[in-house]
């Protein structure tokens, strides 16, 4: 019985101290290509997060998307005719579930809530108008891999994306992104 004891107390204090070297805050930036589905183009999308990372399995983040407005011209038989131009940005919280693979990479997937904000700006002989905004609750989902550079430093390369729950301001984005991810 002692026997066991012990071999658990070791068993115990090696998961400890492994997952203690994987537990702190972090920060990460990502340069990415945004496709949102109610643009006619994509454009070019800026990811900040931060978050922290409990154990190698597990961590928190809070998040923001900007995503450079298009500008696009309809032409002058369609029943849009005009210009018009969007600008968006969501803000994010979620929760992370990583799978290390080895020691340097590991995979992972996100989900949590988020807000998306939507400015329109339209010259149009139909019926857009001019500036409008909307503000949606959405869905924040996202699949991605993190290649281990330093102790403190990864890779990151991501698919991420917000599905709005309610509301006809934006539609589903979804930006493929890479970027660097930091470790204090």
């Amino acid at each position: 019985m002692l026997k066991k004891i012990a071999i658990s107390g070791i068993v115990l204090f090696n998961i400890t101290t492994a997952n203690a070297a994987e537990e702190g805050g972090y920060v990460a930036a990502n340069v990415g290509y945004a496709n949102v589905q109610n643009w006619w183009s994509g454009s070019v999308a800026l990811t900040v997060n931060g978050g922290y990372q409990f154990n190698k399995y597990f961590a928190t983040e809070v998040g923001a998307t900007w995503i450079n407005g298009i500008v696009a011209q309809y032409p002058a038989n369609s029943y849009r005719s005009g210009t018009y131009g969007q600008n968006q940005s969501f803000f994010d919280v979620a929760a992370k579930g990583s799978l290390p693979f080895s020691d340097i990479f590991n995979v992972y997937i996100k989900g949590g809530l988020g807000v998306g904000l939507s400015q329109t700006d339209a010259v149009s002989s139909y019926s857009f108008t001019a500036p409008a905004t909307g503000v949606s609750p959405g869905l924040y989902l996202a699949l991605g891999g993190e290649l281990k550079l330093t102790n403190n430093l990864q890779l990151v390369i991501e698919d991420y994306g917000m599905l709005p729950l309610i509301g006809d301001s934006w539609g589903n984005i979804n930006v493929l992104g890479a970027g660097l991810k930091y470790n204090f």
